[in-house]
């Protein structure tokens, strides 16, 4: 299937450089069709749970690779999940442990370090819970929001490796919004947020879900790595300090 959007892509991209708009029609059209399929397909994830309401929230996520279109940055492949009416945004950070894929679309994989953003998390009815998800052979932390009472006035963050950010307006209808994330806004040192309460994890592997709260046997205390913007792209990795991003 992935196989198959990206040969209707590259076939697109030729069409459109000949001017053939017709063939260049029949590949989008095949690549709308692959992309419904893959969209249909692509599975729903539990990744945390609220520490208010203990509901857990789930996403749409490609964890067989990072080949998949869930993570092309500058499209959206992946499909609505209606979120938990306390759940109020969500990102993450990837340790990269295995083959980069040869793909045209880019990916923004988060750094490679687990954060947190005190722009959101201090905000007093916030906390949030990291855990962890493997995409193939690569190691995800995500970074999960809740509030007890969401805030109007607290600009949120775009999900996880896209470019935008889901959400539920007040008469319960879908959208969504863009919001730039700066890595001067990260907050790599969690210990203290843990330890004041506003920062929960979860055990890696553990399918319950459990919320711990200690510093101590916290595995993401010590997880090291880039602390910038991770990019994939044919087959080469950059980051945001490389390119001189904000």
């Amino acid at each position: 299937m992935i196989a198959g959007f990206y040969s209707a892509l590259d076939s697109r991209e030729k069409a459109n450089e000949r001017h053939d708009s017709d063939n260049e029609q029949g590949a989008a059209e095949i690549m709308a069709a692959i992309a419904r399929d893959y969209e249909s397909a692509t599975p729903i994830v539990s990744l945390s749970r609220c520490p208010f309401s203990n509901d857990v929230f789930e996403s749409s996520l490609d964890i067989f690779g990072v080949d998949g279109m869930w993570w092309a940055y500058d499209y959206d492949y992946s499909p609505y999940v209606a979120p938990i009416a306390t759940f109020f945004a969500w990102t993450g950070s990837m340790q990269l442990d295995g083959p980069i894929p040869n793909l045209p679309l880019k990916s923004m994989i988060g750094p490679a370090a687990p954060f947190v953003l005190p722009r959101i998390l201090e905000h007093p009815s916030m906390r949030a819970v990291m855990s962890t998800v493997l995409v193939g052979e690569h190691v995800g932390f995500p970074v999960v929001y809740f509030s007890d009472a969401i805030p109007t006035d607290l600009k949120r963050v775009d999900d996880w490796a896209h470019s935008s950010y889901s959400f539920t307006r007040v008469d319960g209808s879908p959208t969504s919004a863009h919001a730039t994330e700066y890595d001067i806004e990260k907050d790599f040192d969690i210990a203290p947020w843990i330890r004041n309460g506003k920062l929960s994890w979860i055990a890696p592997g553990d399918i319950d879900l459990t919320l711990c709260s200690s510093v101590a046997d916290c595995p993401f205390v010590t997880v090291g790595g880039d602390r910038h913007r991770q990019y994939i792209q044919y087959g080469k990795t950059w980051s945001a300090n490389d390119r001189d991003f904000g």
